[in-house]
């Protein structure tokens, strides 16, 4: 099972907003098995430098949490990187598969705000959302931004657009050994 800790929330960002609560819609594993059945995964974590990271936010119109990138390897090459974008009152943290083209192979959500999953991440959505590649596109543009759920749609889509540009630049010559 893979364990890990990845949410740093500032005290001053908890204590001047009203957070909500978020349900698990699956764990890890279960939304793994979903993108990659039966596939191991080897850790494949970098951090972006200071540059680097400036330079994907800036040259892509991305927001970013954090430099630290969570990437696995599979057994067949592809790449499984875990996320987290914030929400409206919250932090959505996905699963998203990208293939050693570039195509993304899966998008799980394991958690968001209760009352925004239902309607959010249908299989509409995430089939729109398989459909983009890595590029300077604006997410309102190319993905359904969802009525009620602008916020939350509209971050997914940048955090893939992120994730897509850090498999572009930086991923070709991680895991490889």
């Amino acid at each position: 099972m893979v364990k890990f800790k990845f949410l740093v929330i500032p005290a001053v960002a908890l204590v001047a907003s009203v957070v909500a609560e978020a349900d698990q819609l699956q764990s890890f594993e279960d939304a793994k098995e979903r993108i990659y059945p039966g596939q191991s995964l080897k850790s494949a974590d970098f951090t972006l430098s200071d540059s680097d990271y400036i330079r994907l936010k800036f040259d892509y119109k991305v927001p970013s949490l954090r430099p630290l990138v969570k990437v696995w390897r599979t057994d067949s090459g592809d790449w499984l990187f875990l996320d987290q974008v914030y929400g409206l009152n919250d932090i959505v943290t996905y699963l998203l598969g990208v293939d050693s083209a570039g195509n993304i192979t899966g998008l799980e959500v394991l958690t968001c705000a209760e009352g925004f999953c239902e309607s959010l991440y249908t299989e509409q959505w995430v089939g729109q959302m398989s459909k983009v590649r890595h590029g300077r596109w604006m997410p309102e543009e190319v993905v359904p931004i969802i009525s009620g759920a602008t916020l939350s749609t509209t971050h997914v889509a940048e955090g893939v657009k992120k994730l897509l540009a850090i498999h572009a630049r930086y991923l070709p010559h991680v895991g490889e050994s």
